[in-house]
């Protein structure tokens, strides 16, 4: 849609996210190939889908890197990025949503409403990002559609709009769907691979079950518009071209969620989630204005998704191509963007080089020459640019507001196999550390070795053998390590004095500060109650500087300081000696002198999550979470399997794949993802300190 005949209205930027396994590729599968982008469907269960390009995700089976693609679909390009489930790989889903207008959720119709899918609708709701959902795997059995759609209500607190509903026969197999809309039913033809499908009358047997649906749908619709309203009391038909632009005010106005069904791997349903995408989801001009800073980081200016405007485009991801070099994946927002041309990194300052333009599809690219307004592209640059960098009109700059990334979790020691292979070990780590904002590389100060952090096991088991397989190194790694911090123990005041000579010159800082412990996930907070008159700001600002960046390692442990307060009481400097290197130095010093007089709370992630296992093992499953200090939130009876709802340290989950698969004979799965931090209970905390070489206490 390049070129003199782009509408910007006739496009859609769409995210697929779900829970692992819920069919969300599957899905996707099916879309690239009823659009023609594809001419043979692939399969996750035979590592031939389209979208899972890397080795490692055909092997496992799952989405481990967002992919990207365009399709086309009743005149209207559809660019769609399919992000994984898994937990560990939660950044891919947060780095899209962030530059998407919409959102097609997948739930699986047998497990409903599961924790991932939880994590990613929350991952929505913050960015407000319009969705749809649809409940897949409607063909089992054991599949329940209302089931699912009241936990989508119930779990989620969303206003689901049901549009369609299962069709079938009495022995629980899945003939097709219910339109509530039209008041027909919809079978797809097995022999074209659900290319083709017709629309029947209402079978008999369904009349209870439509009126309940479109009752349901009617009554929320009337909020929206007298005319739906009027009809639905006097009980009068109204025609679709009336009723969908309401279906799409209710999505785009209120964030209600328009529910459709099917099971993909049967290839039925498919056509419907494109056709929801097309009416309902909204265009880049249904959108506001994007926003950033303007020129300096003074006030903030918006941007209109107007071709015609100065550009603004956001770097969501970074992947290095073995042909091209680094793609840098972006989504331009306004503007235009052409091969050749010179734009500002406005996080960097510096002006980059656009050499070359690409529509993405997986693996595979296709050189465009020119990009606009509500396009999300690839393009390369010789030039430095990192995920969240913002390119713009060097003429008229604007900074957008980046990507936030969680820290890593998990930690692993790693080192070459060989001492010549250290320097390419390091260059491979970091380089995938710039693709990867959540894959952290750094030297343990107290050890001197090399090592690596990620939001999982599985995460850093992924990358490092990308280290290993892609730049040819040969490493050994450690065992797995959780991220500790530190808090302080109780409140207390301190007060520091600096006063010594440097290079001929003196150095003098007074302060007494008081520090006390901030509730979980309180951060780190700044108070001063001392006069301009008696500490220039200048000073103040550098004593808050001193102690935010001794947060970076406690003397006790040398993790991370979080949870704290600090407030300067009182202070003292000398008109000739006193500089802000010398108050960094003494707020720094009075930290130091508070961890050690008062001492710490070692602190530990807390992982919650699902685990769902048969019946018969649920006694062994809840046993063998005691000895691991886990806590068993409640239990939900799904059918034959429990679905226990569990809180449990994070260093008491490594291995636990294995063991939970020795437990239920494989028959069980489990979703953990870290929530918080909790202290650690004493005798614990004592051996993790004693390990550093710190006595506890």
């Amino acid at each position: 849609m390049e070129g003199p005949s782009y509408d910007i209205t006739r496009v859609r930027n769409i995210g697929i996210v779900a829970h692992i396994d819920a069919g969300k590729t599957t899905l996707t599968e099916r879309i690239l190939y009823y659009t023609r982008k594809i001419h043979k469907m692939g399969e996750v269960h035979e590592g031939t889908a389209e979208m899972d390009w890397m080795d490692q995700e055909r092997e496992r089976g799952i989405t481990i890197t967002a992919a990207a693609t365009t399709v086309n679909w009743r005149g209207h390009q559809i660019n769609i990025i399919d992000t994984p489930g898994h937990v560990d790989f939660t950044v891919e889903v947060e780095r899209s949503l962030r530059v998407l207008d919409g959102v097609v959720v997948v739930f699986s119709g047998v497990e409903g409403v599961e924790s991932q899918s939880e994590t990613v609708w929350r991952q929505a709701d913050r960015y407000r990002v319009p969705r749809i959902a649809f409940v897949n795997k409607l063909d089992r059995v054991e599949s329940d559609f209302a089931a699912t759609v009241s936990a989508i209500q119930g779990r989620l607190g969303a206003v689901p709009l049901p549009l369609f509903f299962p069709w079938k026969d009495p022995d629980g197999r899945l003939l097709g769907m219910v339109d509530v809309l039209r008041g027909e039913a919809i079978r797809w033809d097995e022999s074209s691979k659900g290319e083709r499908y017709e629309y029947l009358p209402l079978p008999p047997g369904l009349e209870e079950a439509h009126a309940h649906y479109k009752e349901l749908l009617l009554e929320h619709l009337a909020e929206l518009s007298d005319e739906v309203a009027e009809a639905y009391l006097a009980g009068r038909e109204l025609p679709l071209g009336v009723v969908i632009p309401v279906v799409r005010r209710a999505v785009l106005e209120r964030g209600w969620v328009p529910v459709l069904g099917g099971a993909a791997l049967r290839n039925v349903g498919v056509q419907p989630v494109l056709d929801a995408v097309v009416d309902f989801l909204p265009s880049p001009v249904d959108i506001p204005p994007v926003e950033g800073l303007g020129p300096d980081g003074r006030g903030r200016e918006s941007r209109p998704p107007d071709p015609r405007a100065p550009l603004s485009a956001l770097v969501f991801k970074v992947a290095t191509d073995p042909y091209a070099g680094r793609l840098l994946y972006t989504r331009i927002y306004s503007g235009t963007l052409s091969e050749g041309d010179t734009v500002l990194n406005a996080s960097s300052g510096k002006r980059v080089r656009v050499t070359k333009l690409f529509r993405l599809h997986a693996n595979r690219r296709e050189r465009l020459g020119v990009a606009t307004a509500g396009d999300i592209v690839g393009l390369i640059s010789t030039d430095r640019v990192l995920t969240g960098d913002t390119l713009c009109d060097p003429e008229h700059p604007l900074h957008l507001e980046p990507i936030a990334f969680p820290e890593p979790v998990v930690f692993m020691a790693v080192e070459a196999r060989s001492e010549a292979e250290e320097p390419v070990l390091r260059q491979a780590l970091e380089k995938i550390a710039q693709e990867d904002p959540t894959f952290y590389v750094r030297e343990d100060e107290s050890t001197g070795q090399l090592l690596v952090g990620g939001m999982g096991e599985l995460h850093l088991e992924v990358q490092l053998r990308r280290v290993r397989e892609e730049f040819g190194v040969s490493h050994r790694v450690g065992r797995p390590r959780v991220a500790y911090k530190e808090t302080l123990a109780r409140p207390i005041e301190v007060e520091e004095e600096l006063a010594h000579a440097v290079g001929g010159r003196g150095q003098y800082a007074k302060l007494r500060l008081f520090f006390e412990p901030l509730p979980r996930g309180g951060g780190f907070s700044f108070a001063c109650q001392v006069p301009p008159e008696v500490l220039p700001p200048h000073f103040v600002e550098a004593a808050r500087r001193g102690i935010q960046e001794a947060l970076s390692a406690s003397p006790i442990g040398g993790y991370p300081v979080t949870d704290l307060a600090a407030r300067l009481v009182d202070g003292a400097a000398s008109p000739v000696d006193s500089t802000e290197i010398a108050f960094e130095a003494c707020a720094t010093q009075a930290l130091r002198r508070a961890l050690e007089q008062a001492g710490v709370s070692l602190l530990e992630p807390i992982a919650e999550g699902d685990i769902i296992t048969p019946s018969e093992y649920l006694g062994e499953v809840v046993s063998d979470l005691g000895r691991r200090r886990g806590e068993v939130r409640s239990i939900e009876t799904k059918g034959a399997f429990e679905v226990v709802h569990v809180a449990i340290p994070l260093a008491e989950t490594f291995g636990y794949a294995t063991r939970l698969r020795s437990l239920t004979q494989g028959r069980a799965v489990y979703t953990l993802r870290v929530t918080h931090y909790e202290v650690v209970p004493e005798q614990i905390a004592r051996e993790v300190l004693r390990g550093r070489g710190y006595q506890y206490g």
